[in-house]
């Protein structure tokens, strides 16, 4: 296969340098505009879970929302709708993988652990981190999300505004010595489409390892949900909302893309302590949704067993995972309720298989966290460790 741009390390040294200026100038105008009350407000109309801003809510901020919900030119509804229901249908394999294999994985970068460590809220409130994920995924691949004042626009434009703040004011107010010639701008875009890439092309590729493998249709679809979100949450040229040429444009070129971010990102555990202490948070936390009674009959592994199959042994020891030794027919045992479950709910009507992914996700976090999480915007190092 041609090798593109996605190969092209001048390219993606490029975009490496490259932020979300409309996001920071808002930051900004807010700060100049409205002193501390102006952080006050971005902190609480940004965590609510209103998708509308009150006509109270500051000018920059009201004005930030306008000038940045619509769609971009061109955007196929109809595939959008495919793509969500395709999340929907598999959601219960997609799930373990982004638990499993997509976020442990990019805790080999140390530019995420750098960020991420900040908060600690994976070792300090093990389900924080995970619902926030969890809402941010629902609230993108539940049917109508893209659809005017829909939740996957809204949940972007606060995605948007978060990361500013954490440009413009917690990297330099609580972290003077965060290394930019090495990790580049805290936030960049390279960084943010590796994110992408873990709720889409990493989802598709673990969907294959498990053996609940998608059409190539129905992998296209799901990433065409996840290529317009990357664009509506910011990941384009300056003042060119409209422009895709910052993001892959289908599955192949996202693989391509996620191959060039190991290579020139991943390191071994020694380079990264941060991003080791975040995997064993993860595993710890995957372990600690499993019952009790699990885990009293030595079945506590799972989750490892999982990592494993996954993300294979070498990407596992990047983030200090240790192999499973043995245990060849629970391995298999693993794998293979994962296949019946996924039969059967590909059997399931549609209407019956959406309401209950729907309930299973929405349920967890509802559950756990009594409502929806949001993503917070900080205004202290206190709010920044109460992120979702």
């Amino acid at each position: 296969m041609a090798r593109t741009r996605w190969s092209d390390d001048t390219f993606l040294d490029a975009i490496r340098k490259e932020v979300d200026t409309r996001a920071d100038d808002c930051i900004r105008r807010l700060v100049e505009e409205n002193g501390i009350e102006g952080s006050k407000a971005l902190f609480r109309h940004a965590s609510s879970n209103d998708p509308t801003l009150p006509p109270e809510a500051p000018a920059a901020m009201r004005d930030f929302f306008a000038e940045t919900e619509a769609l971009p030119p061109g955007v196929d509804l109809a595939r959008l709708d495919r793509g969500e229901r395709v999340w929907m249908k598999h959601a219960f394999p997609a799930a373990l993988v982004l638990l499993a294999k997509a976020l442990p994985e990019g805790y080999a970068a140390p530019s995420f652990g750098e960020i991420l460590h900040l908060t600690h809220d994976l070792e300090r409130h093990p389900y924080r981190r995970l619902l926030g994920v969890m809402q941010m995924v629902v609230n993108v691949c539940t049917t109508g999300g893209f659809e005017e004042g829909g939740k996957a626009v809204v949940s972007a434009q606060k995605m948007r505004l978060l990361h500013a703040a954490i440009r413009t004011h917690i990297v330099p107010t609580y972290m003077p010595h965060y290394d930019a010639a090495r990790f580049g701008p805290p936030v960049n875009f390279e960084d943010m489409l590796a994110t992408v890439m873990g709720f889409s092309y990493l989802v598709i590729d673990g969907l294959g390892i498990l053996g609940t493998p998608l059409p190539d249709e129905e992998a296209e679809d799901l990433y065409y949900v996840w290529r317009v979100f990357s664009q509506v949450v910011g990941i384009h040229p300056a003042g060119q909302p409209e422009s895709g040429e910052y993001v892959p444009a289908n599955v192949a070129e996202a693989a391509e893309f996620y191959e060039s971010y190991k290579r020139r990102h991943y390191v071994g555990p020694e380079a990264n302590p941060k991003g080791v202490v975040l995997a064993r948070d993860n595993l710890n936390m995957l372990r600690d949704m499993l019952p009790r009674s699990w885990r009293a009959v030595g079945l506590g592994i799972l989750p490892r067993i999982y990592m494993q199959e996954l993300c294979g042994t070498e990407a596992c020891a990047r983030v200090g995972i240790r192999p499973v030794m043995g245990h060849g027919l629970l391995k298999k045992a693993a794998l293979a309720v994962v296949r019946l479950s996924h039969r059967a709910v590909d059997t399931a009507p549609e209407s019956v298989d959406d309401t209950v992914s729907r309930l299973f996700f929405q349920g967890m976090i509802t559950r756990s966290w009594k409502g929806e999480v949001t993503f917070l915007v900080p205004d202290t190092l206190a709010d920044v460790r109460r992120l979702a």
